[in-house]
Formats: C-alpha cells, sequence, structure tokens
C-alpha cells in the first residue's frame, strides 16, 4: 500500500480503506473505517459530492470516519466510526443506477460498513440502495435528520445554561447556517423555545420555504457568521470557522449540526481565547448516528431520546474539564474522546 496513505495528516490509524469503481455509471467511491470494536459494523452516513477531485474526497472521508468514532464514543456507543463518500455529480448522473452501484459496493464490504444518509442523499436513495444490500441504517421511525436537529437544541441549550445558569433560551438570538431537513427542523424547535433566528442557505427553495413557514430573516450565506447574534450555528458543510471567518464571528456560542467546523485544531483554540464557547461538532450532532445504531440496538424510540437527553451531561464534562485545565473545549472533548478509544483498542488486544 502506498506510504503517502500511512503519512496522511487524517490517516490516524484507520483500519480499513476501501475503493470502487463502477464502470456502467462511472461512480468512484471511497469508505474509510477508522475503527471497528467487539465484532460489531463501523457505523457512519453515505455523502454524494461532486468533489474537485480524488484527493479531497479522500481527505474528507478520513476526517469524517474519525469524526464518526469520537461522535460514537463521546454518545456512550461502541461502534467504531466509517464513513462513505460518492465521488458523483448529482445534476447529470443516473441517481437510480449510481445508487444500486453504491448498494453493491455497501454490500461487498460484507458487513464491516453500515451507512445510511448524509447530505447530498435522500431517504428515497437509501432504499434503492436496500435493493442490493441489507448493511443500513437510519431506516426506522425516527428519521436521522430529526434526531440530530433536537440533539443540537440540547447542545445550545446546554451551552446556554452552562455560560448563563440557565437553559431558557427566550430572547435569545440564533445564526443558522443552512436550511436543509436538520437546519429547518431546528429552527422550528428555537422559535418553539423563545429564540430569534436569522437564516442562510443556497438553495431558493429552502428560503422560500423558511420565509414562508417562519417568518425568519434570511442573510447571504457568506455573511450568516457574521450576525450580531447570541449563538451561531452551523448546519451546512464544514470548515465554516477559518482564518478569514474567525476574525468575524461575534456570537458567544458556536453549536451546530455541520461536520469539521474547524479547519485546523488551532480554530478551536482562537475561539476560546476570543471568549466564544464551541460546543464540538462530534458531539452536537450525534443525533444521526443514534437513530442509525437505534436499527443496530434493535432499541424503541425511548433508548433514542434518552441518549439525546444524555448529551447535555456529556457536554457539562467537557465543559468542567475546559474550563479546569483552561484548554478550548475542543481540545478537552478530544482528550475525553481518545481515553475511551485508546480504552476499547485496549479491550481488543
Amino acid at each position: 500500500m502506498n506510504t503517502v496513505l500511512f503519512d496522511h495528516p487524517e490517516f490516524d490509524g484507520h483500519v480499513n480503506l476501501y475503493v470502487h469503481f463502477d464502470e456502467n455509471t462511472g461512480l468512484k467511491a471511497i469508505s474509510a473505517v477508522h475503527r471497528a470494536w467487539n465484532g460489531k459494523p463501523a457505523v457512519g452516513g453515505c455523502r454524494l459530492r461532486n468533489y474537485a477531485s480524488a484527493d479531497e474526497a479522500f481527505t474528507d472521508v478520513l476526517r469524517l470516519s474519525r469524526g464518526m468514532t469520537f461522535k460514537s464514543v463521546m454518545s456512550g456507543l461502541d461502534y467504531g466510526g466509517s464513513k462513505s463518500v460518492m465521488i458523483a455529480n448529482p445534476d447529470t448522473m443516473d441517481r437510480r443506477a449510481t445508487f444500486l452501484a453504491m448498494g453493491d459496493f455497501v454490500e461487498s464490504m460484507g458487513g464491516k460498513v453500515k451507512t445510511g444518509v448524509d447530505v447530498g442523499l435522500t431517504a428515497d436513495d437509501v432504499e434503492v440502495m436496500a435493493e442490493r444490500t441489507s448493511h443500513l441504517g437510519g431506516r426506522a421511525a425516527l428519521a436521522p435528520d430529526l434526531v440530530t436537529a433536537y440533539g443540537v437544541l440540547t447542545s445550545i441549550s446546554a451551552a446556554v445554561k452552562h455560560r448563563r445558569g440557565s437553559d431558557d433560551l427566550t430572547g435569545l438570538s440564533v445564526a443558522v447556517q443552512g436550511l436543509g431537513k436538520v437546519g429547518f427542523k431546528l429552527v422550528e424547535l428555537l422559535q418553539a423555545r423563545g429564540a430569534t433566528v436569522v437564516a442562510a442557505e443556497v438553495n431558493s427553495d429552502a428560503v422560500n420555504r423558511a420565509r414562508d413557514t417562519f417568518g425568519i430573516e434570511i442573510v447571504d450565506p457568506s455573511e450568516i457568521h457574521a450576525q450580531d447574534v447570541d449563538i451561531y450555528s452551523p448546519c451546512a458543510l464544514g470548515m465554516v470557522v477559518n482564518d478569514q471567518s474567525i476574525k468575524e464571528i461575534s456570537a458567544g456560542i458556536v453549536a451546530g449540526a455541520a461536520n469539521n467546523q474547524l479547519t485546523r485544531p488551532q480554530h478551536g483554540v482562537e475561539l476560546a481565547k476570543q471568549g466564544t464557547l464551541y460546543v464540538p461538532d462530534y458531539i452536537v450532532n450525534c443525533g444521526g448516528l443514534l437513530a442509525v445504531t437505534s436499527d443496530l440496538e434493535a432499541s424503541d424510540e425511548s433508548w433514542v431520546w434518552n441518549k439525546v437527553d444524555e448529551i447535555a451531561e456529556t457536554l457539562d464534562e467537557v465543559f468542567s474539564l475546559a474550563d479546569r485545565l483552561e484548554i478550548a473545549t475542543s481540545y478537552a472533548a478530544d482528550q475525553i474522546g481518545a481515553a475511551r478509544i485508546a480504552n476499547f483498542d485496549a479491550s481488543q488486544v
């Protein structure tokens, strides 16, 4: 195997990497397994994106699968993390044929990976994949995006309580970046708790739907992070906290559903230095994983909602460690997660 893989800055001891090319559809796909324990499948969604290059897709799948492992252990689960990415143009591909091909790829991994809906996929796409493989999750009554939105709300409430002593959101202002399924539901939940919401979205249909449903202010996506609000909630793609945007973020709390919000680890430190409480994304957005693993655990809905409630307890642990050691919350979460991962790794020896 090429040493470039093992020297990649995002490698982090990944245990498996699978690549697939389907000549008939042109689908190129990668599936990465960061960890796998106790004979259980590694769990993580499938993402469809017209990546600019295979290198970009490779970096993304490594970062995302590692994040899934941390998401799992910080949710009190013992599933290793995986992620699958499809390199394809959603505007030009034969959608059904491509997802049948993706189902074949998932089946070829022999149950080592359990996947489901992520960015770019719909529930219908997963049902097409199900014609070729049974190694899918998140198909139960509780949709992953619904549980994720409640997890974001729980995380925002925990952060507000840590800062203000109360989780009351009445009168607080929130900038929501992204009005997809998670972001849209989050706006509804925030308004129900008395918060004022401003949002941004690149899809005009989603913008119109949000305006008609909620009557919220919509701003340009390039300006959403810089709004004068109490809370900034990134719910679209990652790396939104970067060298430029961090100078313009004035919100006291950053908590959203997007994966890999920090472009570099140092950005977590810089947020802390400027007095912004960053809520680590792999804890905030664990709802989707909980929905998927509820299928594997053969659990009822109450198991999922109890796990969502436990997010607040996990964040209390993270915030307390960060305060005690005077370190960034992102580092505190990584320390706790790394210790749990090491314990699981040691148990397999």
